[in-house]
């Protein structure tokens, strides 16, 4: 037959497709490489060993396989439709208003979770950095991701006989992957980067990993020019001793931004996503300091006013601290590169724990290194604010300048091909441009309960024969024959069965045990013949979590019991692939952290856009998303005193949220045997949720509201030769050495204002201004100076009904906070 498209421009294309992820997230073009798979000659090894990773699989295919594609007309057609889609989303395209290629967003992070086939992420924080860069690629937003290559990953779990976590750590091919080295555009060199470890010159090669228009740069130490103590320290994520997370983390942060300009890439915005990568500020310190000429405290304005700052959680495992004798050690060279001494740099970072004892706390340290602060929920910001409140001693917590932008989903990434298929059908052809669109989602009202709940039971069925596919392979691997494994997995699982998924870090607050808290309870709601449910369980417990690995052999005990064999299932090695085979099969997606400890979590955001439902603690992203209409909560919306109190009530609340309101509503067929009642529910919370949790609507809120800002307040701060980062630097110093000596002399009720005599020392009124503790501004008037550093101001009250207390506190016009300072002085009226 004749070839309806050259092999060579076919393997040419593929070639080029398999080098960018963005395949990754288009229905047609993951239809397209099954295709591809299913025309190699060699399928059955193709299918055991590269699923999953064009690039692999295009190692199997030969001459034949080529032509085979190029005389399909089948392929030929979904070939051209995927390349100009590809061509067309990977394109020239203008960039969101006010941002600029020329300036793009750096967003550093230690993790990148864009596909299973690049194990170089651990878990949600991960997965949120690959969804933003993606959402980034969709919308043209111009970013370049920054964090490290690790060959060995995070780590492989295995399960044992036993039930007792198996920690492997398998090497990477990277010649399976599609990652390429950055190369100098002069010269066409491999890029080096250096980075000093303790005085020793260690060399970083530089990766470039494709993720539609959105380019990653991953850095790597296993290069044959390093010791083989340095080559290792790209080996494993959050692995090794405390020096070796130190050691990882001055290589992502100060190598990151020796690596962009290398690249001759200057950004205009820094985004940190989490502490762990705070040390980026200084190797910008040095830089900018050389390049402008300016002090300490006045490169310290320059830098903050252009980075943002996210926060991920409250829990103290994700706060990264560092003794200050080792971090001294470490950072002390690079210090004095920059011309900075080492306790002025250390003290950015000062926090101390419940002990007294003082420590480098990275987080502290990205909090006073940035102006654009958020947290990742509502909820979250709220926590954050009290939590640190410490470095702003001055205000009440909700003044601290902490804000809040919810994470969201890369829909496209999660959806199933059925469902996306109703969404075409149904929606509109093209429903993932309208991912931020509350109207457009309302459109889901039209659509049937019937093909719903057929979708939905054809994506069940798909996730039970993965199970039993992934426990398959657990048993093999353990000896156990095939007639003996074919009976144990066979009995996993019922496709017609309601069933619940919990999936996340094994963390201890999240307490993924609570639904077996009354054991006698829980079997009876197991093994109930009108409404069974079961469960599905993943994740992974960090090695060194005790408490975390006691929780998941407890549910991998409670898969062995006999009142729930079969029905409690526990899936080993928690990865993307098992994620999105439970968020698309699941009938319910179960969330049960101690609030307020679960700061965002972005699992459940996956289940409304593949036909599920959650129930959860109001908690995170939960707290702001939940209404009757679309989905259950548990428990109430309090901060317990008591966690054994708090345990028993919520677990009593799911309870009695599962046996009287979830499974009754599943349960209830019209006289077609369709849960109509339960997809009417399903619909309202695609409606209400999927435009609300989606990266396309989280990055907006960030261009918007943290980079746009960030961008205009770097370039400020630069104007001029610094001019404003020097007034405002000499500004602080004025304020920070008079504050000390500021105090109130008196102060007398007149009218509707208040008359007061406070001594400025060094400052004047036209330093100050005025809020009550309802946090209202008040305006400051007759602004009289009676003697040197002695002034008469007076407080305008307004009314009969005056606060009891104002409050004094330094600002400046050029503040991009106006309490960025946290200093205040105290007037009771």
């Amino acid at each position: 037959m004749r070839s309806l498209l050259s092999p060579r421009a076919i393997e040419r294309d593929l070639r080029d497709l398999s080098r960018n992820l963005w395949w990754s997230w288009s229905a047609d073009a993951r239809r397209f490489w099954q295709l591809v798979l299913d025309a190699s000659h060699s399928r059955r090894a193709a299918k055991e060993h590269v699923a999953r990773n064009p690039v692999a699989l295009l190692q199997t295919l030969d001459a034949r396989d080529f032509l085979r594609l190029a005389t399909s007309a089948e392929y030929v057609e979904l070939h051209r439709r995927v390349m100009r889609a590809f061509q067309h989303a990977t394109g020239p395209s203008r960039p969101l208003a006010g941002l600029s290629r020329a300036r793009p967003v750096a967003y550093f992070s230690m993790e990148f979770g864009v596909h299973e086939s690049l194990p170089v992420y651990a878990g949600g924080l991960g997965i949120l950095a690959g969804d933003h860069a993606k959402s980034a690629s969709d919308l043209a937003l111009p970013l370049v991701g920054v964090g490290l290559f690790y060959h060995q990953g995070y780590f492989r779990q295995e399960l044992d006989a036993n039930g007792e976590q198996r920690v492997v750590y398998p090497q990477v091919d990277i010649r399976l992957l599609p990652l390429e080295p950055l190369r100098d555009a002069r010269t066409g060199k491999e890029i080096r980067v250096v980075v000093e470890i303790l005085e020793r010159a260690v060399k970083l090669k530089v990766w470039r990993l494709r993720v539609g228009r959105v380019d990653l740069l991953l850095l790597d130490a296993d290069v044959p020019e390093n010791r083989r103590q340095d080559r290792a320290l790209t080996n494993r994520l959050y692995g090794g001793s405390r020096e070796d997370r130190l050691r990882q983390e001055i290589a992502a942060g100060i190598g990151g931004v020796r690596a962009l300009r290398a690249a001759g890439i200057r950004p205009g915005v820094w985004h940190l996503n989490e502490g762990h990568v705070a040390f980026l500020a200084l190797e910008r310190l040095r830089q900018v300091r050389e390049e402008l000429g300016l002090s300490f405290a006045e490169s310290v304005e320059v830098i903050a006013a252009d980075t943002v700052f996210t926060t991920h959680t409250p829990v103290p495992e994700g706060n990264e601290v560092f003794d200050l004798a080792l971090a001294a050690r470490y950072l002390e060279p690079h210090a004095r590169r920059a011309g900075i001494a080492l306790q002025d740099f250390l003290a950015l970072g000062l926090d101390h724990g419940a002990d007294g004892r003082p420590f480098l706390s990275m987080t502290a340290l990205a909090l006073r290194l940035s102006r654009f602060r958020n947290g990742v929920s509502r909820l979250h910001g709220e926590v954050a604010r009290r939590m640190w409140s410490r470095l702003w001693p001055g205000f009440r917590p909700e003044d601290v300048p902490i804000t809040s932008v919810t994470n969201g989903i890369h829909t496209p990434s999660w959806i199933a091909p059925q469902m996306d298929r109703l969404f075409r059908e149904r929606l509109a052809e093209d429903w993932e441009r309208h991912l931020d669109d509350a109207a457009f989602w309302r459109r889901t009202s039209r659509l049937p309960e019937r093909e719903l709940w057929s979708i939905k039971q054809e994506l069940k069925a798909e996730m039970v024969r993965f199970v039993r596919r992934r426990e398959d392979e657990r048993l093999a691997r353990l000896g156990w024959s095939a007639a003996r494994r074919r009976a144990a997995v066979e009995s996993l699982l019922d496709p017609e069965v309601f069933t619940i998924g919990f999936a996340r870090r094994f963390a201890l607050y999240k307490r993924a045990a609570l639904l077996f808290s009354d054991l006698g309870r829980a079997a009876r709601l197991f093994r109930s013949t009108a409404r069974p449910l079961q469960v599905v369980f993943s994740g992974k417990p960090h090695p060194e979590d005790p408490q975390g690995k006691v929780l998941f052999e407890r549910i991998a005990a409670l898969t062995r019991r006999r009142e729930f064999r079969g029905r409690v299932v526990l899936v080993e090695n928690y990865d993307i692939e098992v994620a999105r085979h439970l968020v698309q099969g699941v009938d319910l997606w179960l969330n049960s952290p101690r609030r307020p400890l679960e700061a965002s979590g972005t699992s459940g955001q996956k289940v409304p856009a593949n036909a599920g439902l959650n129930l959860s603690i109001l908690d995170g992203w939960w707290d702001e998303g939940w209404s009757p209409q679309a989905g259950w909560a548990f428990g109430k919306p309090l901060e317990y005193a008591d966690r054994d109190v708090q345990d028993d009530e919520d677990a009593a609340d799911l309870y009695r949220v599962l046996e009287c309101e979830v499974l009754p509503l599943y349960y209830r067929r019209d006289r077609s045997g369709v849960p109509a009642a339960w997809f009417r529910k399903v619909k309202t919370s695609m409606a209400e949720l999927v435009p609300r949790f989606s990266t396309a609507h989280m990055v907006g809120e960030y261009a918007r509201r943290l980079y746009l800002p960030a961008l205009a307040g770097g370039e400020a701060m630069r104007a001029r030769g610094a001019r404003a980062a020097r007034d405002l630097a000499l500004w602080r110093e004025r304020v920070e050495t008079s504050w000390p000596l500021v105090h109130l002399r008196g102060a007398a009720r007149r009218g509707r204002r208040v008359e007061v005599e406070v001594y400025l020392a060094g400052l004047s009124a036209a330093d100050l201004a005025c809020r009550d503790d309802a946090g209202d501004d008040r305006p400051l008037r007759g602004r009289d100076e009676l003697g040197p550093g002695l002034w008469r101001l007076e407080i305008d009250v307004n009314s009969s009904a005056a606060p009891r207390r104002v409050l004094l506190y330094p600002t400046h016009a050029r503040l991009l906070h106006s309490r960025e300072l946290g200093l205040t002085l105290e007037i009771w009226i």
